[in-house]
């Protein structure tokens, strides 16, 4: 077959998303030479741009048999800036945060309030440690004093529908905008010379080579073919078909789902409302941004997909990308208002501008309405590594930055703080 483009690199980073832009973030920051390949034409531009933003502290997995994703997600986010910073020399601390988030519990919420404060005070407590052992910690620039307290009744009836909750938290966690989130990592790429970008680059087949990895694909130019000694798989939604042609086995019961998004713009009413999140189950979130803008999902009307394969089905393509179908936006959009209305009053005035999707890799065989669910927990996550070949599952964006500087110290065999 003959080739219009050849290249060869020692280090190759697949995937141009929250994983993918860190890890070779991290490898040129560490003086490696890294080629980052992403088969969409621009950067950023699927599940790691399609999500709340939400910056973890560990709060909402109180559901999962034990409580090691929480402390995950807790290490995570009190290293997200830290690592963010370094990476981009100081241009991430621009990005603006969401207002503080509410916990409100349903009242057909998996765990009771009493439950859901027994575990909050576990995350209190691990973050308290991890604080003590390293005081230069933060939580997106901040040291709060406390992460969650009770919200008086006065503060639910002022926002919320207060028949429909047995109780509310006050919490600290907040969210970016994963749009500023690109806007800076997208930036950084320019300040590192040994670092090159090529977007619009599919990986269609994966082979191991005299020189470790041969990989082959299409692009802009046309078909192309690529070697490498080293390779961090960090594409998400291609994430298991690229393992095992390499050679890396995928973990058992992964799945992958669709969710769908609505942006919109908030009514006045709204300008200083908090961030809400709805537990515990198949329920939602309010993102309220700068500017009177608003992430909002709906669990059982966003999620408009659920696969087993390898790869995401192919009609999925176009919402991941943000191109849907404007009729079909309309009826989501409205769908999505009209059950947070119920709820938070007021919400149904927004004025929807963006519907779309993002896929989710996670692992479970029910949905988040059973207990026992796999997809209470990210415990599958992280980099799994077999002869040169580094798979990366960053589970959440909280935990992207984590995982990067991880699989970056793997592939340059040293270490990170």
């Amino acid at each position: 077959m003959a080739f219009h483009t050849r290249f060869y690199d020692e280090i190759l980073v697949l995937g141009g998303g929250s994983a993918g832009l860190c890890t070779a973030l991290a490898l040129a920051a560490a003086g490696q030479r890294v080629t980052l390949l992403e088969r969409d034409t621009v950067l950023f531009n699927r599940a790691s741009l399609r999500n709340e933003g939400k910056i973890h502290l560990g709060l909402i997995y109180a559901a999962e048999s034990g409580r090691a994703t929480a402390d995950l997600q807790l290490r995570g986010a009190l290293c997200f800036d830290r690592l963010l910073s370094q990476w981009t020399k100081g241009a991430s601390q621009a990005m603006r945060v969401s207002s503080t988030f509410r916990y409100l519990v349903d009242r057909s919420s998996l765990r009771t309030p009493e439950q859901l404060e027994e575990h909050y005070d576990h995350v209190e407590a691990r973050c308290r440690e991890a604080f003590a052992q390293d005081p230069g910690l933060r939580y997106l620039g901040a040291k709060p004093d406390r992460l969650w307290q009770r919200m008086p009744e006065t503060e639910v009836r002022r926002w919320f529908t207060p028949e429909r909750f047995l109780a509310g938290f006050r919490t600290e966690e907040r969210a970016i905008d994963p749009a500023e989130m690109a806007e800076v990592l997208i930036a950084a790429v320019l300040i590192y010379p040994n670092l090159v970008v090529r977007t619009g680059h599919h990986v269609r087949t994966v082979r191991r080579g005299p020189a470790g990895f041969v990989l082959e694909g299409s692009g802009p130019d046309g078909t192309w073919q690529a070697e490498a000694g080293q390779v961090i798989n960090a594409t998400w939604d291609d994430l298991y078909r690229l393992d095992l042609e390499a050679g890396l086995k995928p973990p058992k019961g992964w799945l992958m789902r669709m969710k769908y998004r609505v942006l919109a713009h908030l009514p006045e009413s709204l300008a200083d409302a908090p961030s809400t999140t709805l537990v515990l189950g198949p329920f939602g979130d309010v993102v309220v941004r700068p500017d009177r803008k608003a992430y909002l999902s709906w669990y059982p009307t966003g999620l408009r997909g659920w696969s087993h394969d390898l790869q995401t089905p192919p009609d999925w393509d176009a919402p991941c990308a943000g191109l849907e179908e404007p009729a079909r936006a309309a009826v989501i959009a409205d769908e999505v208002l009209t059950h947070i209305d119920a709820w938070m009053p007021g919400i149904g005035r927004s004025i929807p501008y963006q519907v779309d999707a993002g896929a989710i890799l996670a692992h479970g065989k029910t949905d988040v309405d059973d207990p026992q669910s796999g997809l209470h927990g990210r415990m599958d996550s992280g980099v799994t590594s077999l002869d040169g070949w580094h798979s990366l599952n960053p589970g959440k964006l909280t935990t992207a930055p984590l995982f990067a500087a991880e699989a970056a110290a793997v592939v340059t065999n040293g270490a990170w703080a």
